[in-house]
């Protein structure tokens, strides 16, 4: 029995050593706390203010806000409206027009839906506001001589702007097409027009800049041989470009001709008159009118119809530039010839339209 009892606490003492050759356990192994980089900080991109709504100052220094670039424009002034028709190669932008008998030949080339499918909404001063609104137009653009006109389409519901000075300059035009070129989202259109418009000027400018002795021109109106075109006109500017003074003095008209005497006319004696081709009246009246017998002008048979057959060129328009070029090439053919004027007037229709004319669709034959 004893050596059964010392056999056991043997075993016991030989099991409780540790196996021979185990090897300890390793420490179990730590984690190193990580290592917090801190992230780059870097600009955000700048990004530009949206455009729109824009806030767009009309020359008598009124401010619009436009939620958007002007869709849908409506007015009856044809020569404002003509902002509008170049900027877009035709009726792109137009919602009501006015006087349709009175827009011109052009149109029919260039913009044929405007006698059938552009609302009339009036004809000058005139305006059916009840039509206007079934036009869906979002601004109206006016003249400075209508300016009156914006409570009454604000009345309604309708924005309006004055976008043409009464007082008329090559810069009247620059600042309409600008302006309009703003309010329609086509500033870089409007730009692209004015450096044709401002190309043919300032190249006639320089042609004419030795003319030494200038002619005086009178250009008269076109209800009647009594009115005349005073200093505020384009037509002044046009005829300085030619290298030309305007006849006509001491008379202060904003925007239209002035009505004035024979004896007037008489006296002030132009070397050249022009009759413009919208006239109520012809060359020939002017000619055999004896009250104008004596001037210089109709003794020499320097009585011209101011052109063109496809829309005046004496508007407070893009293609007053054109008349400048038919101007010098009337008053100084050495200096600017007939067919650089015709190059010039269909370089600036293609621009505008994307069409070309004939002389004779022009009216100008050499």
């Amino acid at each position: 029995m004893k050596k059964i009892i010392a056999l056991l606490l043997a075993l016991v003492m030989v099991l409780s050593l540790p196996a021979c050759g185990a090897k300890e356990e390793a420490p179990a192994e730590t984690t190193a706390a990580p290592v917090v980089v801190a992230p780059v900080e870097t600009a955000a991109p700048e990004t530009e203010a949206p455009e729109w709504p824009k806030t767009i100052t009309d020359i008598m220094g009124n401010e619009v806000v436009l939620q958007a670039p002007a869709a849908h424009l409506v007015g009856t002034h044809n020569p404002t409206m003509n902002t509008a028709v170049v900027l877009g190669g035709g009726g792109k932008y137009i919602a009501g027009f006015g006087n349709k008998e009175m827009a011109d030949v052009l149109y029919s080339y260039v913009y044929p839906e405007l006698k059938d499918d552009v609302i009339q909404i009036g004809k000058g001063k005139n305006i059916n506001y009840e039509t206007v609104l079934t036009t869906g137009a979002d601004l109206a653009i006016l003249p400075q001589r209508f300016a009156y006109m914006v409570e009454e389409f604000e009345a309604i519901g309708i924005p309006a702007i004055v976008i043409l000075s009464s007082t008329e300059s090559y810069d009247t035009i620059r600042n309409a097409i600008n302006l309009m070129g703003e309010v329609v989202g086509e500033e870089d259109r409007a730009e692209e027009i004015l450096t044709y418009f401002n190309g043919i000027i300032d190249k006639i400018t320089e042609r004419t800049a030795a003319v030494t002795e200038k002619p005086s021109v009178m250009f008269l109106g076109s209800s009647n041989m009594y009115a005349v075109a005073p200093g505020a006109m384009i037509q002044s500017d046009i005829m300085e470009t030619a290298g030309a003074v305007n006849a006509v003095s001491g008379v202060e008209v904003l925007g239209s001709f002035a009505d004035v005497s024979a004896e007037e006319i008489v006296g002030w004696n132009p070397d050249v008159i022009w009759v413009p081709n919208y006239a109520d009246y012809t060359v020939e009246d002017v000619l055999n009118a004896p009250e104008f017998s004596s001037i210089t002008a109709v003794q020499n048979g320097a009585v011209y119809t101011f052109p063109c057959e496809l829309e005046p060129w004496d508007y407070p328009t893009v293609s007053a530039c054109l008349g400048a070029a038919w101007a010098a090439y009337n008053l100084h053919p050495d200096l600017y010839s007939y067919d650089e004027l015709i190059a010039d007037v269909n370089g600036l229709y293609e621009l505008l339209y994307g069409q070309t004319f004939t002389a004779e669709q022009i009216g100008i034959i050499e």
